[in-house]
């Protein structure tokens, strides 16, 4: 069953323009104003505006890299989660969020918060910074295939303990 916190899906039907909008106003809901944080780290992301319209932190929770022409490209199954994103960070230690850290090829110490009977995933990386230790906001996505799935579990079976 469905915490009563995780809310419903949004639509990501009508133009792309007028899903942008509605996308964007949530981001900065659960995110510009609601300030969320993760095991007491403020949750960061990147604020740049490439566009000059939308921070680069939020194309990173609705688009995919396409792994042809290596342009972000509008993912309807990421976008329409995005309300999860900041209820799964704020109900990180909830039993029903598969939570681990793994340190990551790079030496970076990545968190993984996985709704995995809802094949949904946020990903956190704490950095240090002047104001002390942040949780940055790297990404969160639906979970879609096996190999993404068996990827995540070589990742928590490798977590550090």
């Amino acid at each position: 069953m469905m915490p009563a916190w995780l809310p419903h899906i949004v639509r990501v039907d009508g133009t792309w323009e007028q899903t942008l909008v509605r996308l964007y106003h949530i981001f900065e809901i659960d995110f510009v104003q609601s300030h969320p944080s993760f095991e007491n780290k403020q949750v960061i992301w990147d604020d740049r505006k490439l566009d000059d319209l939308f921070d680069e932190g939020f194309w990173h929770l609705i688009t995919r890299k396409d792994g042809v022409t290596g342009e972000r490209l509008p993912d309807f199954p990421r976008a329409e989660r995005l309300p999860w994103c900041a209820p799964t960070i704020n109900h990180s230690r909830d039993p029903i969020v598969r939570n681990w850290d793994y340190e990551e090829a790079s030496g970076r110490i990545r968190s993984y918060l996985w709704l995995v009977d809802w094949d949904y995933i946020v990903i956190l990386e704490k950095r240090n910074q002047r104001r002390g230790v942040v949780a940055f906001l790297v990404t969160a996505y639906h979970v879609d295939g096996a190999s993404t799935r068996r990827n995540l579990e070589r990742k928590f079976n490798n977590r550090i303990p």
